[in-house]
């Protein structure tokens, strides 16, 4: 089963000019309906039918469900603090790491909500099957989150990774955009400060999570 907001390991069924439809193979009453695309940009070259692949699953501009093997700043059920990009007619959109921002309605912000502005948010699924996102939040929502600045999210991106990011100081800042959500500087500032407490080491081709 195919499951919005959250990262899941799903399986090469179909290839496209325009990218690979994904499934989940353990699905025996599967169809086309259940599969979802990953876009062509973000398939890895030696993937192939049948091979397994870790994704993301979110709606895309057009509403759509699709898959990416970016990881955002917050999965559903987590907390997390995200920036405000822009207010707009239904809520701030915040910005969490991939291409389609995440909405924050109006009726689940506390207080005034500017652009700039950080702000420590829930990711929930709505009643039309949407990922938005809530400020009432409790404090053991908090505690068993990503309420993280960006030293405690390049971590958690690292443990989600099997401990090793192909991103250094040389990496481009849309690589790093991409893989992190976060930009070039906040990155190095955060390589800097975990390497200062030997909680990783920087390695040729990447950074890896000390044993």
């Amino acid at each position: 089963m195919i499951e919005i907001g959250k990262r899941q390991t799903l399986t090469m069924v179909r290839k496209m000019d325009f990218g690979v439809y994904l499934a989940d193979t353990s699905d025996l009453d599967r169809s086309k309906e259940d599969e979802v695309l990953l876009p062509r940009k973000e398939v890895p070259k030696d993937l192939m039918v049948m091979d397994p692949i870790d994704v993301f699953i979110y709606r895309d501009s057009s509403d759509r469900l699709i898959a990416t093997v970016r990881d955002p700043l917050i999965h559903v059920g987590e907390c997390a603090v995200l920036k405000v990009k822009e207010n707009g007619k239904i809520g701030a959109f915040l910005d969490w790491g991939l291409e389609k921002d995440l909405l924050l309605p109006y009726r689940e912000q506390k207080g005034v909500v500017n652009a700039g502005d950080e702000v420590c948010v829930r990711c929930y699924v709505d009643r039309s099957n949407r990922l938005s996102a809530s400020m009432w939040i409790t404090e053991d929502e908090k505690k068993a989150g990503r309420y993280e600045k960006n030293a405690d999210v390049l971590l958690t991106i690292l443990k989600n990774h099997m401990g090793y990011l192909s991103l250094n100081d040389k990496s481009s800042p849309e690589d790093i955009k991409k893989m992190t959500g976060m930009s070039k500087n906040d990155f190095k500032k955060s390589v800097g400060n975990l390497f200062k407490k030997r909680i990783i080491k920087i390695e040729e081709d990447g950074i890896s999570l000390l044993k």
